[in-house]
Formats: structure tokens, C-alpha cells, sequence
């Protein structure tokens, strides 16, 4: 197996150098398919409030175990299983070197053909919220033979504590660049193909505070 999980109960020890990730907040979200409805389900996300280069995504495989997806940007990839129990029960998550961990984003060109934009206010559920897109501005006859499109981030009132989730490689490089998009969690991701039709929509279900961690073996990151 590729994957080993310990629970921190279980650690008694260590002899190497680690590189350890925390989390303080557990963000449940529901993805709407427009044109699959099959397609629909849960969606987690571990989240640093002060420190959006790294994330963890969780989807349900079955009764028993969750997958897990975790990004360093630019810096750390790697996808495992654990039990919906130890998840919810650990303090931490161990990653072995089992993984090549070594991740690069060889995209980072590909800001020169996005840009964020600041939106209007928007009205949901009788409040004004704040919003930005990112939007693809790059040549447009690519539009059809390239799923391109865009992504409206819809933002929830009282989050600008919280930095922006931006959990693809591109949106992030783009802020990395130019932070001129307000703080917070969003309420709704919606993303429009290139004809400007909703695919699919990320709407936000709860967010937790919690105290969890990731740990990476930097000996890894050297391979």
C-alpha cells in the first residue's frame, strides 16, 4: 500500500525531520453538478485561516474511509485513504515517503491568460456579500479546444479573518501575484464554461473550527 496513517496516540517517537502543517478550520461544502447529478456530494476542506499556500481535500469513498488530497502549492502533492475514524478521532496525519511527495507547478505561465475581477455586491439571503471572478483572457479560439472558463467566488459575511481558499494552482499563482481580492470563505464557487453556461456550483454547508495536522518527513521533499 502507498499510504500509511498513524494516529499521534501512536507516535511515541521520531528520528527524522518533519514538516508539519496545521489546520484550524474543517469547511464542508456540497458540489452541485449542472449537467451530472450523479455527480453531486460532499466535500471537505482543512484550511490554514493565515496560510492559504497549503490545503486538504476530503471526499467520501465509501462508509469507511475518506480519500484525501493534500497540496503545498508549488511544493507538495499526495492523495491517500483513511478511516472516517481515525480522521475524525487523530490530532494528526503522518505522510510517508512511501509518496513522491516533490510537487512543481509547471503552469505558472498560465497567469498571463487569467486575471481576478472585482464584482458588484451581491444579495444572498438578504445580505450584501462581497465577490470577485477569475476569468480566462487569454486567446479565445483556445476556448473551445481547452476547458477553459471561469470561477465567481461568492464571499460569506464575517470571514475576512479567514485567507482566501484558492484551491487551484492557477488562482493561486494569480494572487500570489496581485492580492487585490477581498479575504474570506466563500459561500458559493460557481464555475461558467466558456460559453458563460454554470457547470458546476461549491456551495458552502458549515465550517468548523479544529486543531489538526499534517505531517510531511522533509527527507521527502529532498528526493
Amino acid at each position: 500500500m502507498r499510504y500509511i496513517i498513524f494516529l499521534f496516540l501512536l507516535i511515541t517517537s521520531t528520528c527524522f525531520s518533519q514538516k508539519r502543517y496545521s489546520f484550524d478550520f474543517l469547511i464542508e461544502y456540497e458540489f452541485n453538478s449542472i449537467k451530472d447529478s450523479l455527480s453531486n456530494k460532499e466535500v471537505l476542506y482543512l484550511t490554514n485561516s493565515k496560510d492559504n499556500s497549503y490545503f486538504a481535500k476530503i471526499e467520501s469513498m465509501d462508509t469507511l474511509y475518506f480519500d484525501l488530497e493534500f497540496v503545498d502549492q508549488d511544493k507538495v502533492w499526495a492523495e491517500t485513504k483513511v478511516s472516517k475514524e481515525d480522521f475524525f478521532m487523530a490530532e494528526g496525519i503522518n505522510l510517508t515517503c512511501d509518496y513522491n511527495l516533490s510537487y512543481r507547478n509547471d503552469f505558472k505561465f498560465r497567469t498571463k491568460e487569467y486575471e481576478f475581477e472585482l464584482l458588484p455586491d451581491t444579495i444572498l439571503n438578504n445580505k450584501s456579500l462581497r465577490q470577485y471572478k477569475l476569468k480566462y483572457i487569454g486567446k479565445r479560439k483556445r476556448k473551445k479546444s481547452f476547458p477553459v472558463g471561469s470561477n465567481t467566488y461568492i464571499i460569506k459575511d464575517s470571514t475576512a479573518f479567514h485567507l482566501p481558499i484558492l484551491t487551484h494552482s492557477t488562482a493561486f499563482e494569480e494572487w500570489e501575484i496581485n492580492k487585490k481580492i477581498p479575504n474570506g470563505i466563500f459561500s458559493e464557487k460557481i464555475f461558467y464554461d466558456y460559453q458563460n453556461n454554470i457547470e458546476y456550483k461549491f456551495i458552502l454547508k458549515n465550517c468548523y473550527k479544529i486543531k489538526k495536522s499534517i505531517i510531511v518527513p522533509e527527507d521527502c521533499l529532498e528526493q
